[in-house]
C-alpha cells in the first residue's frame, strides 16, 4: 500500500491475523520477502510506494504461477489496467471493501476456487466503458480535457482548427452522455478511460 493510514482497515478485514505473512508498503520489500518464502496469496493495493500493484502482481506471477494475486484499487479514479488485467485473480476496490462486509472474503474464496473474481463497482466500471462508442480522437479529446487544455490548447495540440476541436469535444459530451467539458472529464477518470498526469 502507498499509505500507511490505509493498512489498518485491510488488517481488520482479517478475522484471524495469524494469516498475514507480511504487511509493506513498496514493490521491492515485498518481492524481497516474497523471494525469501513464496506465499499462497498477495493482497496488494494498485498504488505503492514506488511502484503499483499491477507491476507487483505480474512479478508475482512470474516468479510463482501458483500464487493467487488480489488487487485492491484506492482511489476514486479506477486504472484501466484493472479491466485488461486477466492474469489478476480478483480486483476489487478499496470502498466496497470498507462498505460492504464480505468483499474481500468473496474474492479470497473465488481466488481459492480458481476463479476469476471482480467486484461489483469493477463488473459496473468495465460493462459501462465497453458500451461506449468512443473513437481513437474521443481519447485524445479526453486526454487534453485531463491535462486542462482549452479548445484553442486542444486544437494546438492536434493540429486542427478551433472549430473542429469545439466539434469533437461536443462529440465527445454526447458519446459519455455528460452535461459539460468537466463532466465528461469526471466520466472519462471514473471510467478508467483516462488519468490526471
Amino acid at each position: 500500500m502507498q499509505r500507511e493510514d490505509q493498512l489498518l482497515p485491510l488488517l481488520l478485514a482479517f478475522k484471524d491475523p495469524k494469516f498475514i505473512r507480511y504487511v509493506g508498503t513498496d514493490a521491492d520489500s515485498c518481492l524481497a520477502a516474497f523471494r525469501q518464502k513464496p506465499i499462497d496469496f498477495l493482497i496488494c493495493t494498485d498504488q505503492l510506494e514506488q511502484s503499483d500493484g499491477f507491476h507487483l502482481c505480474h512479478e508475482v506471477r512470474r516468479i510463482s504461477p501458483a500464487t493467487k494475486t488480489l488487487l485492491i484499487c484506492t482511489g476514486h479514479q479506477i486504472d484501466q489496467r484493472a479491466f485488461e488485467a486477466d492474469d489478476i485473480d480478483g480486483i476489487l476496490t478499496y470502498q466496497e471493501m470498507i462498505e460492504a462486509r464480505g468483499v474481500l472474503g468473496a474474492a479470497i474464496l473465488a481466488a481459492s476456487g480458481g476463479r476469476r473474481y471482480r467486484s461489483q463497482r469493477i463488473r459496473d466500471i468495465s460493462e459501462k466503458a465497453s458500451s461506449l462508442d468512443l473513437r481513437d480522437r474521443d481519447y485524445d479529446i479526453l486526454h487534453c480535457l485531463a491535462d486542462g487544455m482549452t479548445n484553442r490548447e486542444i486544437a494546438e495540440a492536434l493540429q486542427i482548427s478551433e472549430e473542429t476541436a469545439k466539434t469533437y469535444t461536443k462529440r465527445l459530451i454526447g458519446n459519455l452522455s455528460a452535461k459539460n467539458r468537466l463532466h465528461a472529464l469526471i466520466l472519462g477518470l471514473r471510467y478508467g478511460l483516462t488519468s490526471i498526469r
